[in-house]
């Protein structure tokens, strides 16, 4: 690990549901890990989805007790593996989203990650609520990586599309650029629809699409997912 912290901090969002957003945020933590990376994964989604595929429970503190209580990160952490930590969402990270004022303007967790959580980490993957709310401000400003999974259907494309301008805007607090990378995510196995998508979101979106495709069937495995990540960690896309 790099004595300056964290190299990556990769905030993984949409603004909507089931494209697979935790599912890839897992994986890639575990994949990540075995590689030898220190990972750490924070559950910055109040519905908690990664926590529970971890088997924490909802009653764990977590992001809200590190945001709104000044807690330690070290106190929260929950180790699962050698490489992989996990700080679990908590059971008020709702209401610290709901009282919060937005004067802050989302530096929060930046400025934690700077202080404490980074110290100890490689790679930070972060699970996002929207980007709308002051949460999802928070995962965008601290990150250094913004990694969008899209499904196959015009759902997920317009809350892909809906997402970007609220993410220029937030962009511009920032002092260095955010790195943007989408994932092509659940696409149906061998259909020409997943091809032209994936061909139509090249041309809006070039040298931003990773290479590396997770198809919606059984098949999807360790290796595609290793794939992943490396086309994260190497910047491949189309």
């Amino acid at each position: 690990m790099s004595e300056q912290g964290a190299k990556r901090i990769i905030a993984v969002m949409n603004q909507t549901h089931d494209v697979g957003k935790t599912t890839v945020t897992a994986n890639l933590g575990v994949i990540l890990a075995e590689m030898g990376y220190r990972v750490l994964m924070l559950d910055l989604d109040p519905q908690s989805d990664l926590s529970r595929q971890f088997g924490v429970p909802e009653t764990q503190p977590g992001m809200d007790a590190l945001l709104s209580d000044n807690a330690l990160a070290s106190e929260l952490l929950l180790p699962l593996t050698e490489h992989l930590s996990l700080i679990a969402s908590g059971p008020e990270l709702l209401l610290y989203e709901q009282q919060t004022p937005s004067a802050k303007l989302g530096m929060q967790l930046k400025q934690l990650l700077t202080s404490t959580i980074q110290a100890d980490a490689d790679i930070i993957l972060i699970d996002c609520a929207a980007l709308s709310g002051l949460l999802g401000t928070n995962a965008v400003l601290a990150a250094t990586d913004m990694l969008i999974p899209v499904s196959a259907g015009h759902g997920a494309l317009r809350g892909m599309i809906k997402m970007l301008p609220v993410l220029q805007r937030v962009s511009k607090l920032r002092a260095e650029s955010l790195r943007l990378w989408l994932c092509l995510n659940r696409l149906p196995d061998g259909s020409d629809f997943a091809y032209q998508f994936g061909h139509l979101l090249t041309q809006y979106f070039p040298k931003r699409v990773l290479k590396t495709v997770i198809y919606d069937n059984e098949s999807a495995n360790r290796a595609d997912y290793q794939s992943l990540a490396n086309d994260l960690l190497l910047g491949r896309a189309d």
